[in-house]
């Protein structure tokens, strides 16, 4: 569960940092520091979950039951 976590994380981070420069181009630059704290906010949740993720397998093994 914890490495779709991350997959839907970094599929979120990158939509987020488009997002920021479609902001951008269409002159909504004004609203660029809010998405950038959004995207520093995402890729700090990611980095969480890898660290979960690593903590679960050095604890537990990966996936296919390996230790």
């Amino acid at each position: 569960m914890e490495k779709r976590h991350i997959l839907e994380g970094e599929k979120r981070v990158a939509r987020q940092a488009a997002l920021a420069e479609e902001l951008i181009e269409k002159g909504c630059g004004h609203l660029v520091p809010q998405c950038n704290e959004l995207l520093w906010l995402l890729r700090k949740s990611l980095e969480l979950s890898r660290e979960c993720l690593r903590d679960l397998e050095s604890r537990y093994g990966n996936a296919q039951g390996e230790k």
